[in-house]
């Protein structure tokens, strides 16, 4: 299986939206998806794992590793969607610091609105 991704911006925010499985084979088109999103959304960036069948290790890890490269002037990367999926190392106790985790979309829209109003 592979992954799919869409960009849209919702009020200045970006989302990013993955579909499909997030696993070492496409890891590099998830760097490559949020690269493209970051350098096309100046304010909030949310991804959207809600529609995303499965996520490995290396899928946790790359997600991880896109949220450490955030520059500290820029808000932490919003991640929503996780619900059900067995994503230990995004949802543990060790979560990464620029990286906040939300129930669904709506969620992660009001909370980085009120981020940007705060």
């Amino acid at each position: 299986m592979t992954m799919q991704w869409h960009f849209e911006e919702h009020g200045g925010t970006g989302v990013l939206s993955l579909s499909g499985f997030l696993g070492e084979r496409v890891v590099h088109r998830f760097h490559g998806a949020f690269a493209w999103a970051c350098a096309r959304s100046t304010g909030a960036l949310v991804l959207d794992l809600t529609t995303l069948r499965g996520i490995s290790a290396d899928g946790e890890r790359a997600i991880a590793a896109a949220a450490a490269t955030l520059p500290a002037d820029r808000t932490p990367l919003a991640v929503c969607g996780l619900t059900g999926q067995p994503a230990a190392l995004l949802t543990g106790g060790a979560c990464p610091a620029r990286l906040r985790l939300h129930p669904d979309l709506d969620a992660a829209l009001a909370a980085t609105c009120s981020n940007r109003s705060a």
